[in-house]
């Protein structure tokens, strides 16, 4: 009985140190890793947002619970070295960005009493906000957002050109933050215009960002 027994427990060592496991290992820390930025972005009274990888979601999340869920139609992801699991939101670009108006008050005279009357600010509403923008976050990681379109033949090959310009168009900013050695990473997400444009209504500034799923 003592030489099977041997082999049994050799075989079962050799399984156990087999390099096979190392990649249960790192997904195992990473998942501890995730878990715990979860805990300390939940333990703040502040929004932050969790972008899954794998399932193509964006939640929008405070004290770890999901105030809004945003649908990804199409994402990618070029650049060079590997995605972090957490950002720092530093700023939003859009061409269309909704701007306010400055208001002045009219000229008064010297004796004249003043308006009774306030001015109407302007405001605007989820309708007004950019659908096609670029979230800048720390580290050298960018996300550009851009809208998915949809409901007409005709307008059904424009995400197939959007996405390969803009494949196209990032490819010629990898290689040059190549050539200079910085950072560079840039996930592209496609959402409907509906998503897009609540996405960015909802977004605080400076937010955290945690992601997950990834390859």
């Amino acid at each position: 009985m003592t030489v099977p027994f041997l082999f049994v427990f050799i075989w079962c060592s050799n399984a156990l140190s087999d390099d096979s496991n190392i990649p249960d290992i790192n997904k195992i820390r990473r998942e501890t890793r995730l878990l715990e930025l979860e805990a300390k972005a939940a333990a703040k009274p502040a929004t932050y947002v969790v972008l899954d990888l794998a399932k193509k979601k964006i939640y929008l999340k405070i004290r770890g619970v999901i105030l809004k869920e945003f649908d990804i139609v199409d994402s990618d992801t070029i650049g060079i070295g590997q995605l972090d699991e957490s950002y720092s939101l530093v700023n939003v670009k859009a061409i269309f960005a909704p701007k306010r108006k400055e208001i002045k008050p009219p000229d008064q005279k010297k004796d004249e009493k003043p308006p009774t009357t306030t001015q109407e600010v302007d405001s605007y509403s989820v309708e007004d906000m950019p659908s096609n923008y670029t979230l800048i976050l720390n580290k050298g990681l960018s996300i550009s957002v851009s809208q998915h379109f949809k409901g007409n033949f005709l307008l059904s090959p424009l995400n197939y050109i959007n996405k390969k310009m803009g494949r196209l168009w990032n490819s010629s900013k990898l290689l040059w933050s190549y050539l200079k050695k910085t950072p560079f990473i840039k996930i592209l997400a496609v959402m409907s215009k509906d998503d897009a444009r609540a996405f960015y209504w909802a977004l605080p500034e400076k937010a955290e960002f945690i992601i997950i799923g990834q390859p």
